[in-house]
C-alpha cells in the first residue's frame, strides 16, 4: 500500500473509512446494500468524524429498499436477514442530535410511504423495533425533530388495517405505543402537530378490531374530553371577537381563520361518531359539555353575572353549522329535540368564568323558573329561534343566522323526520302522496307562528326604513320555497303567493321614483348589473361567509359586495331594491308555477338584434364612411350606420347596396366625446354586457369590458359634426326605448300617474329594424333566382339582390 496510495484510498473509502461513501456504478442494487450494511457495522460506534457518512448511508439505504420492493425481492429478505433495524436503532440510542435523527426519521418516513407489496410491509413491522423508534425520546423541542417524527408517526397510522394492528396493538401487554405516544402531543404548541395528532387517532378508530377498540375506548377519553373542551374554547374565542371586531377587511382575515378552526373541529367529531358505539362517549360529552351548557344555554336568559354566554349570531351559527355537518342521528334527535320541544329545565350544567379560565358547573335551581310560564315558555328555544326573526325594530344580524338554522333543520342528515312533523315543520316527506278524495287542512303540516314571523320578514322588505340585507331575503325566499314543495295546504300556499305579491307592489312603488326621478339616466344600467348578479349568484349554505358573522356594516369602504351589508346612499339603496325585487318576483313566478320568464332580460321589439359578419341592406340608409383606428393603431376604412338600438360598422359586400357587418354594438351603452386637437375626430366607447361583479365590492366596479374603444376619424369636421350629432340623438333614443321597455316590464308609472308604468310611451318607440337582414352572409354574395335579374341588380321591388347565407 505505500507504493500505491490510490488503492489504499479506495479500500478506506470502501470500508467507511472516509466521510464519503463510495458510490458505485449502479447504486440501486443488493450488492451496494450489502456494502452500506459494511458501513452500519464498521461505524457501530456514533462519532463526530463518522456522522456525516452514516447520514449518507441511510439515505442510500431508503432508496434501495425502495426500488428492491419494486424490482428486487432478495433486497428485503437481506435487510431482514440482518436485521439492519437493529442498527438504526442502536445509533438512535447513541445519538440525540438532530442531523443523524432527522436523517433516521426521514428514511424511515419516506421507506414506510413508499412501500406497495403487504409481504415487505410485515417484514419490517416484525420483531417490535417500529415501536421501540415510536416510544423513544427524540429531543421533540427541536422543531425539525418533531416535523419528522410526527410525519413518521402519522405514515405508521396510514398503514393500520385488521391485518397490521397486531404489529402495533400488544393484546397481551395492553400496549398501544402508536396511540398512547401520539395522544401525548394533543396539546402540543404547534398546530400541524395537533392536526396530525387529530389523523392519527382517527386512523386508529377507523381500524375494526374489537379488542384495540376496547383499549382505545379506555386510553382516549381524557384525549376525547379535550377535544370538546377545545371546541368549547374555540366557540368563546369566536363569540369575544365578533363582539368585539368591527366588519372591516382586516378582521374579517382574523376571523376566517377561527371560523375555519371551529368547522374543521365540527368535520372532526363528525367523522370520529360515524365510527359506532365507539364513539358513544364523544357523543354524551359533546352534548353535555358543548350543547346544553353553551350552545343552548346562550339562547335563554342569563342565570348569574359568571355564566359565559355566547351571543345569539355565533350560538345559532355554531348551531347551524352543527346540524349541517354532524350526521350522528342520536345526537342530532338530542339537538333537536331540545330546540324543538324543550324548556331551560333542560340546562343542568353552564360554563362559568374561573381567573382566566372556564369551568363547568351546575345551574342554579332558580333556572328553571324562566320557563314556568303559559305553554309557549314550554318551547323557549323554539321561541327564542322566532324571536331572532323580527327585524321590525333591529337589523338582520340574528335573522340570517336563525334563518340558517332553520334551513339546517330541514336539510339535517340524521333522519329526524318524525321530530320535525311533531314540530309541524314542513319537510320533502312530509308532503302526501297525490289523492283525489284528499284535502288537507288549511296549515295543520306548518307551525303558524313560524310562518307568520317569516311572513313579516318578507314583507319588510318592502319598507323604505328596513334594514334587511339582500342575502337575508334571499334565504328567506329559499325557506318559504322549501315550504311550499314540502306542503299541499292550498291555504298556505294563497299566503304565500300574496306575501309575494304585496311585497312586489311595494318594492314597484319604491323603484317608480327611482326610474323617473332619482335615477332616470342610470336606471337601466343599475338594472342589468343587478340582473346579471342575481343570475350568477347561487347562496351556498355549506360555506356561509364568515363576514356574516360581524355586525352589519353600511359603509361602502368595508370591503363587503352590496348584498351582504346594509345600503348606504340612494344609488345603493335603488340597486339592493332592484336585488330584493327580483328575489320576491323569482319567489311569486314559483308559487304561479311559470318556471320560463318571457319577460327577462328585457327586449325592445321582436327583430333580432345584427350581429358581426351579418349582411344587410342598406339602400336606405344614410352612411357616414370614416376610418376606425383602434386603441392599437390598427386602421381600417368603413361605413358607420346606426338604427334604433345599434351603432353598426360594416364594409361593402360583393353587391351594391349591401354591407357586411364588421362591429355591431348597443348604442345605450355608447359614450361620445369629441377630439380637442382636431375636428375630424370622435372618441367612441362601447361598453359590453355587465358581468357579475363576484369579490369586487364598489358599486358598478369594472362591471363591464369595452366592446369597442377606437377613434373615429372622417373627411372633414362637417361629416364628423353630423356622426356625434346622429349617434348622440340614437343614445339617448336607444335608452328612452330600454327604460320604456324595462318600465313595461317592471309595471312602473311615474309617481302620481295612472296605469301601468311605461306601457304607452312604449308602444309609441317600439323599435323597427330598417334593414333587410340576412344572418352569416358571406361578403359578395348572392342569392340564386329562377328568374332572369334586372340589367340593373335589382328585384322586381328595386332591392338589390339578397346574399346566399352560408352552408
Amino acid at each position: 500500500g505505500r507504493d500505491n496510495p490510490g488503492v489504499s484510498s479506495i479500500m478506506l473509502r470502501r470500508l467507511g473509512g472516509y466521510n464519503s461513501l463510495w458510490k458505485p456504478k449502479n447504486p440501486h442494487s443488493l450488492e451496494y446494500l450489502k456494502y452500506l450494511q459494511g458501513v452500519l457495522v464498521k461505524n457501530e460506534k456514533v462519532t463526530e468524524g463518522n456522522k456525516k457518512i452514516l447520514v449518507e448511508a441511510l439515505r442510500a439505504i431508503s432508496e434501495i429498499l425502495i426500488w428492491g420492493d419494486q424490482n428486487d425481492s432478495s433486497v428485503f429478505d437481506f435487510f431482514l436477514e440482518r436485521q439492519m433495524l437493529t442498527h438504526f436503532l442502536h445509533i438512535m440510542r447513541q445519538d440525540n442530535t438532530s442531523t443523524l435523527c432527522v436523517q433516521l426519521l426521514q428514511t424511515l418516513n419516506i421507506l414506510f410511504e413508499n412501500i406497495r407489496h403487504e409481504t415487505s410491509l410485515y417484514f419490517l413491522l416484525s420483531n417490535n423495533h417500529v415501536n421501540e423508534i415510536i416510544t423513544h425520546k427524540f429531543e421533540l423541542r427541536n422543531e425539525e425533530i418533531m416535523a419528522y417524527y410526527i410525519s413518521f408517526v402519522k405514515t405508521l397510522s396510514l398503514k393500520l388495517n385488521p391485518a397490521t394492528i397486531h404489529f402495533f396493538f400488544n393484546e397481551a401487554t395492553n400496549d398501544f405505543p402508536l396511540l398512547t405516544e401520539s395522544l401525548k402531543l394533543y396539546n402540543f404548541s404547534e398546530s400541524m402537530v395537533r392536526i396530525a395528532v387529530r389523523t392519527i387517532f382517527l386512523n386508529i378508530v377507523r381500524v375494526q378490531d374489537e379488542n384495540m377498540q376496547k383499549f382505545v375506548l379506555t386510553a382516549a377519553k381524557e384525549y376525547l374530553k379535550e377535544v370538546v373542551d377545545g371546541i368549547v374554547g374555540c366557540s368563546i374565542d369566536l363569540d369575544q371577537f365578533v363582539r368585539s371586531a368591527e366588519n372591516v377587511q382586516a378582521n374579517r382575515d382574523r376571523l376566517r381563520t377561527k371560523v375555519d378552526e371551529l368547522i374543521d373541529s365540527f368535520h372532526y367529531v363528525g367523522e370520529l361518531l360515524v365510527l359506532g358505539d365507539c364513539m358513544a362517549d364523544l357523543a354524551r360529552l359533546l352534548s353535555h359539555r358543548f350543547i346544553f351548557p353553551l350552545l343552548l344555554n346562550s339562547l335563554v336568559p342569563r342565570s348569574c353575572d359568571t355564566a359565559v354566554l355566547l351571543s345569539s349570531v355565533a350560538a345559532l351559527f355554531s348551531i347551524g353549522q352543527f346540524i349541517q355537518i354532524v350526521n350522528h342521528k342520536e345526537l342530532i334527535h338530542t339537538i333537536l329535540t331540545a330546540l324543538l320541544f324543550e324548556d331551560s329545565t333542560v340546562l343542568v350544567s353552564q360554563w362559568v368564568r374561573a381567573d382566566d379560565s372556564f369551568c363547568l358547573q351546575a345551574v342554579p335551581q332558580h333556572k328553571g323558573g324562566h320557563s314556568a310560564g303559559g305553554s309557549s315558555q314550554n318551547r323557549i328555544f323554539f321561541n327564542a329561534l322566532l324571536s331572532a326573526l323580527d327585524v321590525s325594530a333591529n337589523d338582520d344580524y340574528a335573522a340570517f343566522f336563525a334563518l340558517y338554522t332553520i334551513y339546517a333543520i330541514f336539510e339535517n342528515k340524521g333522519d329526524a323526520d318524525e321530530l320535525l312533523t311533531a314540530a309541524r315543520l314542513p319537510h320533502a316527506s312530509s308532503r302526501p302522496q297525490p289523492d283525489a278524495h284528499t284535502r288537507l287542512p288549511s296549515d295543520s303540516d306548518c307551525d303558524p307562528r313560524l310562518l307568520e314571523a317569516l311572513r313579516l320578514l318578507v314583507a319588510a322588505a318592502g319598507r323604505s326604513n328596513c334594514r334587511l340585507r339582500t342575502i337575508t331575503l334571499q334565504l328567506a325566499c329559499l325557506v318559504l320555497r322549501h315550504f311550499v314543495l314540502a306542503l299541499d295546504s292550498n291555504e298556505v300556499h294563497d299566503q304565500i303567493r300574496a306575501l309575494a305579491e304585496g311585497t312586489k307592489k311595494c318594492l314597484t312603488g319604491r323603484l317608480s321614483e327611482a326610474a323617473f326621478i332619482h335615477h332616470k339616466d342610470l336606471f337601466i344600467d343599475m338594472f342589468d348589473e343587478e340582473y346579471v348578479e342575481f343570475e350568477s349568484f347561487r347562496l351556498r349554505l355549506d360555506v356561509v361567509g364568515h363576514e356574516l358573522l360581524l355586525p352589519p356594516s353600511s359603509s361602502p369602504m368595508s370591503g363587503l359586495p352590496l348584498n351582504k351589508r346594509i345600503p348606504s346612499g340612494r344609488e345603493e339603496t335603488t340597486r339592493a331594491t332592484l336585488a330584493s325585487y327580483l328575489h320576491v318576483r323569482k319567489l311569486e313566478r314559483d308559487m304561479a308555477d311559470t318556471p320560463v320568464d318571457d319577460e327577462l332580460p328585457v327586449r325592445v321589439g321582436d327583430n333580432p338584434l345584427v350581429a358581426v359578419d351579418d349582411c344587410i341592406n342598406l339602400a336606405n340608409s344614410d352612411l357616414l364612411s370614416c376610418t376606425v383606428i383602434s386603441s392599437t393603431g390598427d386602421r381600417s376604412s368603413r361605413f358607420l350606420v346606426a338604427d334604433q338600438l345599434q351603432l353598426i360598422l360594416v364594409e361593402p359586400a360583393g353587391k351594391a347596396g349591401w354591407g357586411a357587418v364588421r362591429f355591431a354594438g348597443l348604442l345605450q351603452d355608447t359614450s361620445i366625446s369629441g377630439e380637442p386637437t382636431d375636428s375630424r375626430v370622435l372618441h367612441i366607447v362601447v361598453e359590453g354586457p355587465p358581468r357579475p361583479a363576484g369579490l369586487s365590492w364598489r358599486v358598478g366596479a369594472a362591471r363591464r369590458t369595452p366592446l369597442l374603444q377606437a377613434k373615429l376619424l372622417f373627411d372633414d369636421h362637417i361629416r364628423c359634426m353630423a356622426g356625434k350629432q346622429r349617434l348622440t340623438k340614437g343614445r339617448q333614443g336607444a335608452r328612452e326605448l330600454k327604460h320604456s321597455a324595462l318600465c313595461a316590464v317592471l309595471r312602473l308609472c311615474p309617481p302620481g300617474g295612472r296605469g301601468e308604468g311605461g306601457g304607452s310611451n312604449f308602444d309609441r318607440l317600439q323599435r323597427v329594424n330598417p334593414f333587410r337582414v340576412v344572418t352569416g352572409c358571406a361578403p359578395g354574395s348572392v342569392r340564386k333566382q329562377n328568374s332572369p335579374p334586372a340589367l340593373d341588380g335589382r328585384d322586381e321591388d328595386g332591392h338589390p339582390e339578397d346574399p346566399v347565407p352560408k352552408k
